[in-house]
Order: C-alpha cells, then sequence, then structure tokens
C-alpha cells in the first residue's frame, strides 16, 4: 500500500486505491490507518465547494516521483474540467497531443519509422512516464499496470484518458505508426487498463 502510494505525483483517496490495488476499501483503510499512525503517510482533507463533509486523501511522505511534468499538467487538466462533455474531451485530448509532440521531440526512435517502431516506441514511452506496460512482442497487446494519475482518474476517467490517448497518439505519429490505431480501456481489470495497438487499419468496422 505504502509502494502504490508512493508512486503517486498528488494525494489519492480510499476508494481510488481499493480500486488500484483490487483490495476492499475496509481493508485499504486499516492499512492506510496504520502508515498515517506510524508516520509513513499524511492525511490532507480534500477542499470540497459542495455541502458534506470533504474527503480526506493521503499522500506518501518523502520527495514525490519526478521528471513527470506531464503528469502534472493533466491532472490539473483534470480537474479544472470535471466533465465529460465532448468540450471538454476533446480539449484534454488535443492537450494530450501537444504533450506527447513536447515529450517526443528530441527522443531518438529505436528504428527506421512505421508502424512497428511506432508501436515499440509508444510502449517505450510509457514505460518512461510510469505506466508500467506489459507488452506482447509485437507490441499489439499491452496491459498498463499502473496509472500516475489515480486520484483524478478515479473521479475523472473520461478527461484522464482522453489526455492519454492524446499522448499515445502523438507516440504512435512521430513513430511512424497510424494515430489512429490505438485502443484504450480504461480499468479493464483491477489495478490495470488495456492498450491495444492494432495493425494500421486492420480493427476497423467496414462500416
Amino acid at each position: 500500500m505504502l509502494e502504490a502510494l508512493r508512486a503517486q505525483p498528488d494525494p489519492v483517496g480510499i476508494e481510488a486505491l481499493a480500486h488500484a490495488t483490487a483490495k476492499h476499501t475496509n481493508t485499504v483503510r486499516e492499512q492506510v490507518t496504520w502508515l498515517v499512525e506510524h508516520g509513513y503517510v499524511e492525511r490532507i482533507q480534500q477542499p470540497s465547494d459542495t455541502r458534506g463533509r470533504p474527503a480526506w486523501l493521503y499522500q506518501a511522505r518523502g520527495a514525490r516521483p519526478g521528471e513527470e511534468e506531464y503528469v502534472e499538467l493533466a491532472a490539473a487538466l483534470a480537474w479544472r474540467l470535471q466533465d465529460a462533455s465532448p468540450e471538454a474531451l476533446a480539449e484534454a485530448r488535443q492537450a494530450g497531443r501537444e504533450w506527447g509532440a513536447e515529450l517526443v521531440k528530441d527522443r531518438e526512435l529505436p528504428g527506421p519509422p512505421g508502424p512497428d517502431t511506432g508501436r515499440e516506441w509508444t510502449v517505450d514511452l510509457l514505460g518512461e512516464l510510469g505506466y508500467e506496460p506489459e507488452s506482447d512482442p509485437d507490441h499489439t497487446d499491452v496491459i498498463l499496470r499502473r496509472c500516475p494519475l489515480l486520484q483524478a482518474a478515479h473521479r475523472f476517467e473520461h478527461v484522464v484518458c482522453s489526455a492519454h490517448m492524446g499522448v499515445i497518439e502523438a507516440a504512435l505519429e512521430h513513430g511512424g505508426a497510424d494515430p489512429d490505431s490505438a485502443e484504450l480501456v480504461p480499468f479493464s481489470a483491477p489495478g490495470q487498463c488495456h492498450l491495444l495497438l492494432h495493425p494500421d487499419g486492420s480493427w476497423r468496422s467496414e462500416d
């Protein structure tokens, strides 16, 4: 549980932690309470603009994960938009593409531009960003074992995932693959998301 908290750049709630670790909320609450009592974790009251008691969030003591400017920007975007309207999702996706373009512009490709290189390059980039991807040899079927935006994604899943898709599309395009060949299934199982990087165009419906 402490490692899950240390991996997050922002404070996290009990329900989001339970979702990510596939544990019951009561179990998570007991473990986090122990960590707070023993000084490993601090408890922070979440600001609220609605009626009712503000929720408590938790953060591991010590330095936050570094080299994640993208994560901070995406989290700020999600908390600002806070809705799943088409306009908000389009803005999040475009922001993700712009951030993705900045992330990849100075990185060297692992081979000649093309679909295979693009998929491999995208999976490598997601690894650098902290998603802990597990991929098949062709880099078409990818499990993302960690979400660097757990709390924001738990509350504003569609906004965060739209930003993620923008980054993925930018990486695919930079590597020479079709940016429309990606399909993301958020929270496909406890603690993971499923990313499919189809060979260009092969997954699309004939309709």
